[in-house]
């Protein structure tokens, strides 16, 4: 081998050691960058001639990085924030509810069936029939402010959906200019590690919102799915819109009205999921009790006779609701309002509370109406309405434990996944440094091959001197 064939090998050898050095010290000063994935220098040998090898060379500079794995972290980063977002929107919407307090709905409920009570074993009592006139309208005003609560959660889930809708939008245009500088970089033969890792860090990010598929696509670059349609890949990006169908809220492609977004995960699907099905739910709860709490209570007061006016009492009158023309009882719970009959709230003898006509002394009505709050009512599953509004409640809550649960199994998953991934993808300190010091000791070696082929032409040209 000629000397300078042993010169240009030895510089060849000291720059691919140096920039071995370059990347190991890159992956220590990223160690603490959660979105860096390590990186590796993969050596080959310069293609040999007639005469033997022509030394070292870096083949590649691998990017670590376990793809199954970060669909699994996508998939469950997903789910963690689906269940953090329910939760915290169902601890909104239980401490609205303010159950158990004097604050609850269900104080004003009990209030209101005791006040029959004292007025059973009163009957002729004007102070217990204004009683029972307000223990009623605090009831009203209750649930109208329970109901007007869950209206509102509603309406914020309703903006919230625009904004994420948004954000979703602007991830998947980030995410194809990033290929697009992925796909360019790398046809020029240029490294795209550190872009791969910028343009991954995004679509980590989008799959907290929303449930993502990603593929590979050419040179480097990512096809990622939202909810079954194309989002983002090299050649261009989708966009998502917000519409509302019979009450439902449904994300569509822009570029296709027909194209619906099958949501199933992430912040969109909690938002989604609860404006469109759980809190409807809830409401419809709310009502159904409310539509048959107020026709029970008026089945029994219309049966009932007021006190003697006018030398008799009258009956057929409705304690929620007012009569049409055609006597039939309408307007009893308008926008979550329980409407009180009228001429009851101007005149409390109205009230009627006698099975007995011109008996001013019997409570027999009253006490019927009292005892709905514990009787089983065919209507609401033969459970009463203290007890169906309960279940209500235990629904309410049920969800939330469900989600908190899910809160603390996810997170427990994505930890492990998480040091999956840090020993895998992530750097370690000590096993970059070990490769500091090999590369350096090859750089050495090969700079003292250096210093040999000096001395070796020195050596030759003394001998011509």
């Amino acid at each position: 081998m000629s000397i300078g064939r042993v010169l240009d090998i030895s510089i060849r050898t000291m720059s691919v050691y140096q920039r071995a050095v370059d990347v190991a010290s890159n992956n220590i000063s990223n160690a603490q960058n959660p979105d860096y994935s390590r990186q590796r220098v993969v050596f080959g040998t310069e293609p040999s001639d007639i005469l033997g090898g022509l030394g070292v060379k870096i083949q590649d500079i691998q990017r670590i990085k376990d793809n199954m794995l970060e669909s699994q972290l996508q998939k469950y980063q997903s789910t963690l924030s689906d269940a953090n977002k329910r939760s915290t929107i169902l601890q909104q919407i239980e401490s609205m509810i303010s159950e158990p307090s004097d604050q609850g709905l269900g104080t004003y409920f009990t209030n209101f069936f005791n006040s029959w009570n004292q007025l059973a074993a009163n009957p002729n009592s004007i102070p217990n029939r204004l009683d029972v006139i307000q223990k009623a309208q605090s009831l009203s005003d209750r649930f109208k402010q329970t109901y007007d609560d869950l209206t509102d959660v509603q309406s914020t889930l309703q903006k919230d959906v625009y904004t994420k809708v948004d954000m979703i939008n602007t991830y998947l245009q980030q995410i194809n200019s990033y290929n697009q500088q992925i796909y360019q970089t790398k046809s020029q033969g240029l490294a795209t590690n550190e872009l791969q890792d910028e343009r991954d860090a995004v679509i980590n990010t989008l799959s907290q919102f929303v449930n993502i598929s990603v593929q590979n696509g050419p040179n480097g670059t990512s096809v990622v799915n939202v909810g079954g349609i194309q989002g983002a890949d090299l050649n261009g990006y989708n966009q998502f819109a917000v519409k509302i169908v019979n009450g439902k809220i449904q994300i569509y492609s822009q570029s296709d009205l027909s194209s619906v977004a099958l949501i199933n995960s992430g912040e969109l699907y909690a938002i989604t999921d609860l404006f469109s099905n759980k809190i409807p739910d809830y409401k419809a709860g709310y009502e159904n009790l409310i539509n048959t709490f107020v026709n029970k209570v008026n089945e029994l007061h219309i049966q009932g006779n007021t006190l003697v006016q006018g030398n008799s009492s009258s009956t057929g009158i409705p304690f929620f609701g007012e009569l049409d023309n055609n006597g039939n009882v309408i307007n009893t719970f308008v926008d979550g309002i329980i409407k009180i009959n009228s001429s009851i709230v101007n005149n409390p003898k109205n009230i009627a509370v006698s099975d007995v006509v011109n008996n001013d002394g019997n409570g027999n009505i009253a006490n019927k109406i009292a005892e709905l709050a514990d009787n089983p009512i065919p209507e609401l599953n033969n459970l009463s309405v203290i007890d169906k509004y309960t279940s209500i409640l235990n629904n309410i809550g049920s969800d939330k434990t469900n989600n908190d649960n899910r809160v603390q199994t996810s997170q427990t998953v994505l930890q492990q996944l998480q040091t999956q991934k840090a020993s895998n993808s992530g750097v370690s300190m000590d096993e970059e440094m070990t490769n500091v010091l090999k590369f350096q000791r090859s750089y050495d070696a090969a700079a003292k091959l250096v210093k040999v082929a000096d001395e070796m032409i020195q050596t030759i040209i003394n001998m011509v001197q």
